[in-house]
């Protein structure tokens, strides 16, 4: 989901790292790659009955996300183990993972009916599974939220592993640097006292495929136009919202600079970035302070190695760009060609 291009989950995969994927054409782009089942996690709200027997079949890694499909799975592979994704009720936050309205796991109050099915059926519930939210900085919260995982997953005899999905911010400006020393020094010790508690090793399980590949790659696109507004300036370049979709997915940009040019404004006017297109809402970032910029200069957005390739659309025609992997030692290899309407 955050990054699916092959050569870099191959890389990952050479680093012992394992794959979360929530669709069937990721689960056998995972397999193309290299990865074994036993190093795949498969999760979503709604699995087709046939994506279930193709999942059981491989013996993929498995958390259900409602009481139906477990009941589905409990029909289809009597005997087998799984997960359960549950939605808790601590949401320090407010985000739209967690509580009542959201749509994601079960709640507290169906987990009898998904003990009686898992016994039914005899399926042995070995894990449970949440999503504690994005962007979560504040150790407190999302340790908070930890907590009322493990006192779910207290009802799950057979409990091997907690999966607390991912949520790790990727560095920017103005978000507080996430402390992860100290996560792990308090994760470690709760997951210790845990495991002591129920007289096994239970295992910790983390999903941070954004805060891995987020900050380390860039978007670069050429300068077409520039329009000076009374108010503003409007840079016009060789992409679109499409290609760059954050702000159409979630209303927020990544920072931008201009390649080799650096100061303020000469004038004093914000720069609004727009794309190469008559779509109205066709902006790649507003109210920046860039320096002069003139047709030819190469604007650089940041942050964009997670939810950038992976979440652009066909919407608007345009072509996707290259993708470039430069080494430790500088040499630049092209990983994916430009080319296509997304893709």
């Amino acid at each position: 989901m955050a990054n699916n291009n092959p050569e870099l989950l191959r890389l990952a995969r050479t680093l012992g790292l394992g794959v979360f994927v929530n669709s069937v054409r990721h689960l056998k782009l995972a397999l193309d790659c290299g990865f074994a089942a036993e190093e795949i996690i498969y999760t979503s709200t709604g699995v087709r009955r046939s994506d279930l027997e193709l999942i059981a079949a491989l013996g993929v890694h498995l958390n259900l996300d409602s009481v139906g499909q477990l009941r589905m799975f409990g029909e289809l592979a009597p005997g087998r183990s799984c997960g359960i994704r549950l939605n808790i009720d601590e949401n320090s936050l407010g985000n739209v993972f967690i509580g009542a309205e959201s749509r994601i796991g079960v709640l507290e109050a169906e987990i009898p009916e998904v003990l009686e099915i898992a016994r039914r059926h005899d399926l042995r519930l070995v894990g449970t599974h949440v999503y504690l939210g994005t962007n979560i900085v504040s150790l407190d919260t999302m340790l908070a939220g930890v907590e009322r995982t493990l006192e779910l997953s207290d009802h799950f005899p057979d409990l091997a592993y907690v999966d607390l999905g991912g949520g790790f911010p990727v560095p920017e400006e103005g978000v507080p640097e996430f402390d992860y020393e100290e996560y792990d020094r308090r994760i470690t010790g709760i997951f210790t006292a845990y495991s002591a508690a129920r007289g096994r090793e239970v295992r910790l399980v983390l999903e941070p495929g954004r805060a891995l590949f987020g900050d380390t790659a860039v978007f670069c696109t050429e300068v077409l136009d520039v329009k000076v507004r009374p108010d503003r300036r409007l840079v016009c370049v060789d992409a679109s919202a499409s290609l760059m979709p954050r702000s159409l997915f979630y209303g927020e940009y990544n920072a931008v600079d201009v390649l080799g040019k650096t100061g303020d404004p000469i004038d004093g006017k914000p720069t609004d970035v727009v794309g190469s297109t008559t779509y109205s809402r066709d902006f790649l970032a507003k109210g920046g302070k860039l320096p002069a910029t003139e047709v030819g200069d190469v604007l650089v957005f940041r942050n964009t190695g997670s939810y950038g390739y992976s979440m652009m659309t066909q919407f608007l025609g345009q072509d996707a760009p290259a993708e470039v992997l430069v080494a430790a030692d500088g040499t630049p290899r092209v990983i994916r060609e430009r080319g296509g309407a997304g893709r």
